[in-house]
C-alpha cells in the first residue's frame, strides 16, 4: 500500500510506550480515529488491512460510535423520524411507538451497543417477546419497527449492517374472526344510545373508521347526494384533548355515496342530535363537546354485553360493510376506493374518479338490506387497512 494511500486513509506510528497505534479516516466524519493498539508492527498492519476491507465493503463502523446504546439512540430516532410523507409523526404514533420501545424492545436490548446487536441475538430477544409477550401481532409491529430503527442507524453510520433479518418476523398473522351478521348489526344499533344509532349504522354499511366517524360534521353530510366528504379523522392525545388531523394517506380522504336507506337515519339525526351550523360535531358527546372516546367505549361495551356479543370490535362493521360492497361485485379499486385503503399502487388507483361506480355500489347494497337482511357471505374478501 502506498505511503499516500495510507496518509489519507490512516495509519500506523509507535507509541512511546513501544506499542503500535493503528489509526483509519471516519468515512462519516472524515476524522482519523484509532482503532487500537498492539504489541508488534505485524499485527497493526493486519487490523489496519482489516479496517481497510471492512471500509471498502461499507461495513466499518467507527468504535467510539458503535458504543452507543440502542437506548441512547432512541430517543433522538424517535424526534427526528419523519413519516413518507415528510412530516413529524402523529401523536398517536409517537405514543404507540413509545409504549413497544418502553414495554417490549428497550428492557431487552436498551443496554446493548448498537454495534454488538447482532442477528442471533434479536432472534432470540424475538422468540422469547413471541412466547411470553403481548402475543404474534404486537410482536411483528415491534420487530419492524426495531427494523426500522436500526435501518437510519445504518445510515447514520452507527452501525454496519441492520441485524434484523429474520425471515417472516415482521409479518403479522392474518386473524381470523366471525363478522357481525346483519341481524347483529341491526340489534346493535336498535340497543345503543339513541344518539349514536348513526355511528353504528355509518360504521356498517358505509365502512367509516372511528376516527373518520367522530370527526364529521354537518358540512360533510350532503343528503340531497347522498354523498359524505371525509377529510379528516379525530384523534384523542395522551392527557386529554383531541386533535384533528389529515387521514395518514391520500387513499383516506374521499367522497362516499351513502344507501339510500340511510338517508332517514341521518335526516333525523341530523334534526335531534348533531350540533348546530356548518361546522356542528355530527356526533356531540351530551355536554355538545366532541364525544370522549372513553364514553364510546363505554356505551359499545355495555351494547355488546346486553346482546351477548362481548367481543365484536367497531371495526368489525367496517368489514360488514367491505364485504357487503365485495358482494355486489364490486372491483378491488372500487373497494379501496369505498374504503379508503392505501397500497403501493395508490397514485395510479385514485388517479381517476369512481363516484359513479360507487353510487352503483351504495344502491346495490340498499337492495340487499332491502332483500331480507341476510348474513354476509363466507367469502369475504379481506383488504388488509393501511
Amino acid at each position: 500500500m502506498s505511503r499516500a494511500r495510507k496518509r489519507q486513509l490512516g495509519g500506523i506510528d509507535q507509541m512511546p510506550s513501544g506499542r503500535w497505534r493503528v489509526r483509519i479516516a471516519d468515512p462519516v466524519t472524515g476524522a482519523r480515529v484509532s482503532i487500537g493498539t498492539f504489541t508488534t508492527k505485524a499485527e497493526a498492519e493486519l487490523a489496519f488491512a482489516k479496517a481497510l476491507t471492512s471500509q471498502d465493503k461499507g461495513a466499518w463502523v467507527a468504535p467510539s460510535r458503535g458504543r452507543t446504546t440502542l437506548a441512547e439512540y432512541a430517543p433522538e430516532w424517535l424526534d427526528t423520524r419523519l413519516t413518507s410523507r415528510g412530516e413529524v409523526l402523529r401523536p398517536k404514533t409517537r405514543e404507540l411507538y413509545d409504549s413497544f420501545l418502553r414495554l417490549h424492545i428497550l428492557p431487552a436490548l436498551g443496554d446493548t451497543a448498537l454495534s454488538r446487536l447482532s442477528t442471533s441475538r434479536v432472534r432470540s430477544w424475538h422468540s422469547r417477546l413471541l412466547a411470553t409477550g403481548p402475543g404474534p401481532s404486537t410482536a411483528a409491529k415491534c420487530y419492524r419497527l426495531l427494523r426500522t430503527m436500526l435501518n437510519t442507524a445504518v445510515e447514520d453510520g452507527l452501525l454496519a449492517v441492520n441485524p434484523c433479518s429474520i425471515k417472516g418476523a415482521g409479518v403479522e398473522p392474518n386473524e381470523e374472526r366471525s363478522i357481525p351478521t346483519l341481524a347483529e348489526v341491526d340489534a346493535l344499533a336498535d340497543a345503543i344510545r339513541v344518539d349514536l344509532r348513526a355511528l353504528v349504522l355509518l360504521a356498517a354499511f358505509v365502512g367509516l373508521r372511528r376516527g373518520e366517524l367522530l370527526a364529521l360534521t354537518r358540512r360533510d353530510i350532503d343528503l340531497l347526494h347522498r354523498t359524505i366528504n371525509v377529510r379528516v379523522q379525530r384523534q384523542e392525545a395522551k392527557g386529554g384533548g383531541h386533535l384533528i388531523t389529515a387521514p395518514k394517506t391520500d387513499a383516506g380522504r374521499r367522497r362516499v355515496v351513502i344507501p339510500a336507506s340511510l338517508v332517514p337515519e341521518l335526516e333525523a339525526h341530523l334534526e335531534r342530535w348533531a350540533g348546530s351550523g356548518p361546522d356542528g360535531i355530527l356526533f356531540p358527546g351530551t355536554k355538545g363537546g366532541p364525544l370522549r372516546i372513553c364514553v364510546w367505549q363505554r356505551e359499545w361495551t355495555r351494547t355488546k354485553a346486553e346482546l351477548g356479543l362481548p367481543d365484536v370490535r367497531l371495526h368489525d362493521l367496517r368489514h360488514v360493510a367491505g364485504t357487503l360492497a365485495a358482494s355486489t361485485g364490486a372491483g378491488t379499486k372500487e373497494l379501496m376506493h369505498r374504503l379508503g385503503h392505501a397500497s403501493p399502487r395508490a397514485a395510479l388507483l385514485y388517479q381517476h374518479a369512481t363516484a359513479q361506480r360507487d353510487a352503483a355500489i351504495a344502491d346495490a347494497i340498499d337492495a340487499q338490506l332491502a332483500a331480507g337482511r341476510a348474513a354476509p357471505s363466507a367469502s369475504v374478501l379481506r383488504i388488509a387497512d393501511r
